[in-house]
């Protein structure tokens, strides 16, 4: 495999890495440093810039999207009885949050939510060191769970997210 190609792969294993090239944010030869690609850093950093240069540009769109808090969020068990269907939040497997006096927030966005916009909430959450105790798309309905101390200010962030989401 050639080097240009073995950087381009250690690239794509790092979405990070990616979307920062778009950007045109990177210091190439940090990034060559920082990658492991056996060969010389200058090389490597050529092959970045010309891997970028081939790269569409990073783009965000604005969603429109409605976001609610949830309080009272927990893991449905001895602890927390659901009463009702509907006080189901969030389910994976045989797992599931109720809205039933527990100690979690959720955060339920409707509206042009898909995978990618899941994964820019919860890079934007980890970015502001918000625990995010589960999370889950499907249809037009994200949901994210996090500690109730910090759901205000999760919420404040997940709406910011949603005015420039990458394409």
């Amino acid at each position: 495999m050639s080097l240009a190609a073995e950087t381009r792969d250690a690239v794509r294993a790092r979405p990070s890495l990616l979307y920062a090239l778009r950007a045109g944010v990177v210091n190439y030869t940090a990034a060559a440093e920082r990658l492991d690609v056996e060969g010389d850093t200058d090389s490597i950093a050529t092959a970045l810039r010309r891997f970028a240069e081939d790269l569409p540009p990073l783009e965000t769109e604005h969603r429109d999207v409605t976001v609610r808090m949830r309080s009272g969020v927990g893991l449905a068990g001895e602890d927390v009885v659901a009463t009702e269907e509907d006080d189901r939040v969030l389910t994976v497997g045989d797992v599931v949050l109720v809205a039933a006096q527990g100690e979690l927030t959720a955060l339920v966005a409707t509206g042009d939510v898909d995978t990618r916009a899941l994964a820019v909430v919860c890079d934007r959450l980890a970015a502001e060191n918000v625990l995010v105790d589960a999370a889950g798309v499907a249809d037009d309905e994200l949901v994210v769970v996090v500690p109730q101390r910090q759901g205000a200010t999760a919420l404040r962030h997940v709406e910011a997210t949603f005015e420039a989401v990458p394409v």
